[in-house]
């Protein structure tokens, strides 16, 4: 090796720092973010790139607030009961419950947005947003997979986030075609299965998110953002009222060793 350094060539358009200076997409993070903008409003101008409408920050805050938190589910269990072994280390048991987060809780947005995107494209392609909606759909069903954005196993009449999210969205003049097209997914979903699928919170968050600007790819995210706060709220409680010693006496007790026959 000749010992010669080669220039990193790498850089970021999302912020940059200096001894005086922090920017966020090209704003003074002192100056014109730091009690000037809500943290949503910060967190949509880092990942699209331009600064929100008051409109957007408002339905994006609402999604954020729809998602925080679902009671004893899975990832908050998961966040406890990382949390008691190792209580030194809060983001490992912050991160053990955002793990969870994958096709069947919280980020079933991300595939609800990914099939919206689709049927945008296909609308733009020229096709009727029925026709899109309807072939999209078959594919799902036919492969096997759930709807993305439909149904809830504890909602079964409905889930109650759901709908007010879009009524957020209406007040706001954000609804657009991204939530037109959602509701042609549940109306022709109905049809093609045979029985009621109610759109849930991840759905109505999915389109939301499409209409403030943010790509499907990175709808996980958002839900991630939000649920972390969750997170760390179900970690204190369980430092004034654990639920570990429960569950660890209960997995005990169910754990039986079968005697030799």
């Amino acid at each position: 090796m000749s010992g010669r350094s080669v220039p990193l060539e790498i850089g970021t358009a999302v912020g940059a720092a200096n001894e005086h200076h922090v920017r966020v997409r090209g704003l003074d993070l002192v100056d014109d973010l730091i009690g000037e903008l809500t943290y949503t409003e910060v967190a949509l101008l880092a990942v699209t790139g331009r600064r929100p409408t008051p409109a957007e920050a408002k339905v994006v805050d609402a999604v954020l607030v729809s998602l925080l938190d679902h009671g004893l589910t899975p990832s908050a269990l998961a966040a406890r009961l990382t949390f008691w072994v190792a209580p030194e280390a809060i983001q490992g048991a912050v991160a053990a419950g955002l793990l969870g987060a994958g096709s069947v809780l919280l980020g079933s947005m991300e595939g609800c947005g990914r099939l919206l995107t689709d049927v945008a494209g296909d609308v733009a392609a020229g096709d009727a947003a029925g026709d899109a909606v309807d072939a999209r759909l078959r594919a799902i069903v036919d492969a096997g997979e759930r709807i993305p954005g439909l149904g809830h196993s504890l909602h079964r009449d409905g889930d109650p986030r759901a709908g007010k999210l879009l009524a957020v969205a209406r007040a706001q003049k954000v609804a657009a075609r991204h939530v037109e097209h959602l509701e042609l997914v549940v109306e022709r979903a109905a049809a093609l299965t045979g029985k009621p699928l109610p759109l849930n919170a991840t759905g109505a968050a999915a389109a939301l998110l499409l209409e403030a600007g943010v790509p499907w790819r990175l709808h996980r995210g958002f839900a991630l953002m939000s649920r972390t706060a969750g997170l760390v709220a179900h970690i204190g409680e369980e430092l004034e009222s654990p639920v570990t010693p429960a569950v660890r006496a209960a997995l005990r007790a169910a754990s039986r060793i079968e005697p030799e026959v």
